[in-house]
C-alpha cells in the first residue's frame, strides 16, 4: 500500500515516546476524577436492585408475567440490574443474540413467548454465590438480600463507569479534533451522508461530515481535504495496552483495510487520533495498512496535514 503523502509514518521509538506520554497524561486525568461519577452511579443502581432482588421468585415464577418483565425492559437502570443478575454479567447485544429477538419492551409486553426466552436465559446464567435462595428454591434471608443488592450494584456501577470513562475519552478526543477543523477554516455539512461511491458521496475540499457510515464501517469523521483526497477519522481512547489491541487490530486497521481496497490509498486517508494507554507494537503494526496516527497530545500535527494538503 502507499503510504499517504503529507503525513508522518512514525518510527517504533517514536510511538515509544509518544504511548509513554499519553499514558502519563491518562494517570494524572485518572487520578484527578473524584468519585462523584460512581456515586451517582451507584445511587440510581442501588434502587434499581432493591427494587428487583426482594422479587426474583416473581421474576422468574412459572407461568411468566410479561407486564413484569417489560417493566423491567423499559427502565434502563432496571435493565441493567436484570443483566447484572448474570454471572458473569450479560450485556444487551448477548441477551438479544441468546433470545432471538429485540428487547423492545412494548412487544414483550403483549408476547409470553418472549418474556419466556428473556426470563429462560436469566435464569440459566443467574449467579448462584449471589442468588443462593433461587438456586435452592426457598425464601432468602434478610442478610441475602442485602449481600445481593451490594454486590450487584458494586459490579454495575462499576462497569457503568468504565463505560462512561470511554465514552468520554473519545468524546472529548473527537471535539477536540472538530475545534480544529473549524479552527483552520473546514465548513460542517449540514447534513451527514454515507459514502458507497467515492465521486457521488465524498465530501468537498474545505468540508467535513460527522458520524459517517463509509462502505461498511462508521468513521466520527470524514474529511474533504483541499488536494480532493479523503481524510477518514476514527477517534480511539483505550485504559490499557491489552484494550489497545482491540481499538487498533480489530477496529481501526481492519475499517482502513477495507476502506483502502474500496475507495484506494491514493484517494483516501485512513486516520485515528488516540488517547490514552496504547501498545506501541499494534500501532507501529497497524501503519502497514496503512493508518495514519495523531496524538492526543500532540493533534498540532493533524493541524499541519489540514493545512498543507
Amino acid at each position: 500500500m502507499t503510504w499517504p503523502h503529507g503525513t508522518k509514518r512514525w518510527t517504533i521509538e517514536e510511538i515509544t515516546a509518544d504511548a509513554a506520554q499519553a499514558r502519563d497524561l491518562f494517570r494524572t486525568r485518572r487520578l484527578g476524577e473524584p468519585k462523584e461519577q460512581y456515586l451517582r452511579a451507584f445511587s440510581v443502581l442501588e434502587i434499581a436492585n432493591r427494587d428487583i432482588t426482594p422479587r426474583l421468585a416473581e421474576v422468574f415464577s412459572d407461568p411468566v408475567n410479561p407486564a413484569l418483565i417489560a417493566s423491567l425492559l423499559k427502565d434502563d437502570d432496571l435493565l441493567t440490574a436484570l443483566r447484572y443478575l448474570c454471572a458473569p454479567p450479560i450485556s444487551k447485544d448477548d441477551l438479544e443474540t441468546l433470545i432471538g429477538n429485540k428487547l423492545a419492551w412494548t412487544q414483550v409486553a403483549q408476547s409470553p413467548e418472549r418474556a419466556k426466552a428473556i426470563r429462560d436465559v436469566i435464569v440459566a446464567v443467574l449467579d448462584p454465590k449471589r442468588f443462593p435462595w433461587i438456586i435452592e428454591q426457598r425464601a432468602p434471608t434478610g442478610m441475602e438480600i442485602e449481600k445481593a443488592i451490594f454486590a450487584s450494584t458494586v459490579a454495575a456501577s462499576s462497569q457503568r463507569v468504565q463505560t462512561i470513562r470511554r465514552g468520554d475519552e473519545r468524546t472529548t478526543l473527537q471535539g477536540a479534533v472538530e475545534r480544529i477543523l473549524l479552527d483552520v477554516g473546514f465548513t460542517k455539512a449540514k447534513t451527514s451522508r454515507a459514502i458507497k461511491n467515492f465521486r457521488a458521496d465524498a465530501p468537498a475540499p474545505n468540508e467535513y461530515m460527522t458520524e459517517v457510515l463509509v462502505g461498511e464501517h462508521n468513521a466520527d469523521l470524514v474529511v474533504g481535504l483541499h488536494d480532493y483526497r479523503v481524510l477518514a477519522i476514527e477517534c480511539k481512547g483505550s485504559n490499557s495496552e491489552i484494550n489497545s489491541r482491540k481499538r487498533i487490530n480489530k477496529e481501526v486497521a481492519q475499517d482502513a483495510r477495507d476502506w483502502v481496497e474500496r475507495f484506494g490509498s491514493d484517494n483516501f486517508v485512513p486516520a485515528a487520533p488516540i488517547q490514552g494507554v496504547f501498545s506501541p507494537r499494534y500501532i507501529f503494526q497497524a501503519q502497514e495498512t496503512p493508518v495514519v496516527f495523531f496524538w492526543a497530545h500532540r493533534l498540532q500535527d493533524l493541524r499541519q496535514l489540514l493545512l498543507a494538503s
